[in-house]
């Protein structure tokens, strides 16, 4: 498994977002219980980060894809990177050296 950073930046309809912002946190929530979203949150008022354990960038695109904001539009570019923790540890992933 990798880590990878993902970023979002919400640029649809403020009602959308609000609308289906329950269900998307729900869906982080069944990602983190099953081990593959380590840590998320908002970054100021127009994005988030999304810090996630998978085996491939491509499985990070695919869970994207079935993330409720993106579905209906309230996400509207998103990024995705490796990232190798070297200092501390995020949601249980190990230190690097």
């Amino acid at each position: 498994m990798s880590i990878f950073a993902l970023t979002y930046i919400y640029g649809g309809p403020q009602e959308v977002l609000a609308e289906h912002r329950p269900a998307h946190r729900a869906y982080l929530r069944e990602l983190n219980e099953q081990g593959r979203n380590l840590a998320s949150g908002p970054l100021g008022d127009d994005a988030a980060l999304i810090i996630f354990s998978a085996d491939s960038q491509r499985e990070v695109e695919e869970i994207v894809a079935k993330d409720p904001l993106v579905v209906h539009g309230a996400v509207t570019e998103h990024e995705i990177q490796p990232w190798n923790v070297t200092i501390g540890s995020v949601g249980g992933a190990p230190q690097g050296s």
